[in-house]
């Protein structure tokens, strides 16, 4: 039950009003403005509209009224005079003085309720329109929606958005899924809406737009709103352009992901995502390859040509692997002059030689000059299921692998066929 603020002396009139209101609203009393001004500063949330003896407050100067204007805080609540006379000219001087209603003399209750309900839904509608009009001067979008996920109004128009540069063209009563392009966001947004109607807990989450190829990144923040009685009316918004930021923060992932020289993942990476399709994805029927791949020498191409030149000779390797092993296989950088490649879903062992041998025919071909002579590869390979289904194992295949190809003259490749080799 909505609460009154009932501002009068003692007397037959506040008597009859008070017995008038109470079967609508409840009623709270005060003598004078000063201790009702107390009662609305300390209950704000909870009283509805203020009615105050129309002879009381003109001899202050309408000292309430001048009270509340002084902080936007109380703008949502009317000021409704009340008289216990016909109003003659010199009344009606407290509606230019900002009060809502004047109420005289108490009769049919219909009548006032119905008067006092419409000031309090006036002041509602026009608090709610300059709080709109506020919140457009936001770079943020806010927007709230029903209890049905249908929108009720929103602060700007995103470009993702069906016909939102169409003249007269309005959210009001869409859903995300009328509207929306991306239909896959759209039904995201739904899904979280209803768990939010149904469990009354807020979420946050970030979704990715490709828009006419433009990439963004939108922070939405949900939380669910209550009428009085806790019932879950609707669902209040806010969307964040976070795309700088999430650019950012990608970029820095990558980076701490990433070997710097060569543009390939680095050790930490790219043994924990082989670790993880070995664990997940593979089963017997499949096969995949893991090679493991050094410079031959390199610390000769250091001390003859220079740190510069070697940081070049790796950088070179990196693009050939890179370049040589596309799609879904994993490439990474596993030390000074180490690299290691997995190959998903290989037809055959044969596959994964004639990969290895393209690769060192590669390298070879990319120098010249006195480098030429100092530059090739020796690769270890192991095979998924026949030398291991999991990376340690994996791993330790196609290092034996290639500790056989450095024991027999290096600038070669070599599958692994047993602990004993």
């Amino acid at each position: 039950m909505k609460k009154l603020l009932l501002i009068a002396p003692e007397d037959e009139l506040s008597v009859d009003f008070s017995g008038l209101l109470s079967q609508d609203f409840e009623v709270i009393r005060a003598i004078d403005e000063d201790s009702g001004f107390k009662i609305l500063d300390d209950r704000l949330d909870e009283i509805a509209a203020v009615l105050i003896d129309l002879d009381l407050t003109r001899n202050t100067g309408y000292r309430i009224k001048n009270l509340m204007d002084r902080n936007m805080i109380f703008a949502s609540v009317p000021v409704i005079a009340i008289t216990d006379h016909t109003p003659v000219e010199e009344d009606l001087e407290c509606l230019k003085n900002g009060y809502s209603e004047l109420l005289s003399p108490p009769g049919i209750r219909e009548i006032v309720i119905t008067r006092i309900k419409n000031a309090i839904r006036a002041k509602d509608s026009f608090t709610y329109t300059e709080m709109q009009k506020m919140l457009k001067q936001l770079p943020s979008n806010i927007y709230l929606k029903d209890e049905k996920g249908r929108y009720v109004f929103c602060t700007q128009y995103w470009h993702h958005l069906h016909q939102a540069g169409e003249k007269h063209w309005t959210i009001r009563g869409k859903t995300d899924v009328d509207i929306r392009k991306d239909k896959q966001n759209a039904l995201k947004a739904m899904e979280t809406d209803q768990v939010m109607l149904r469990t009354g807990e807020g979420t946050d989450y970030i979704i990715e737009e490709n828009d006419d190829g433009i990439q963004e990144f939108l922070e939405l923040i949900k939380r669910p709103v209550f009428d009085e009685d806790g019932k879950i009316t609707g669902i209040i918004a806010l969307i964040n352009d976070v795309t700088e930021k999430q650019l950012l923060k990608m970029e820095l992932e990558k980076r701490s992901k990433t070997d710097q020289l060569t543009g390939l993942l680095n050790k930490a990476a790219v043994e924990e995502l082989i670790d993880m399709l070995l664990t997940n994805y593979y089963h017997d029927e499949k096969k995949c390859a893991l090679l493991m791949i050094d410079a031959d020498h390199f610390k000769n191409v250091n001390d003859s040509f220079g740190h510069i030149a070697g940081d070049r000779v790796l950088a070179t390797i990196g693009r050939i692997i890179n370049n040589t092993f596309k799609g879904s296989d994993v490439a990474g950088r596993v030390g000074g002059d180490e690299f290691m490649v997995f190959l998903r879903d290989i037809d055959s062992v044969e596959s994964a030689e004639f990969l290895a041998k393209k690769l060192q025919e590669e390298v070879l071909n990319a120098f010249s000059g006195d480098l030429e002579k100092c530059v090739s590869l020796s690769i270890g390979i192991s095979m998924y299921p026949e030398h291991g289904k999991r990376f340690p194992e994996m791993y330790y295949a196609a290092d034996k692998a290639l500790y056989y190809v450095k024991e027999h003259g290096r600038n070669g490749y070599h599958i692994f066929q047993g602990a004993n080799e």
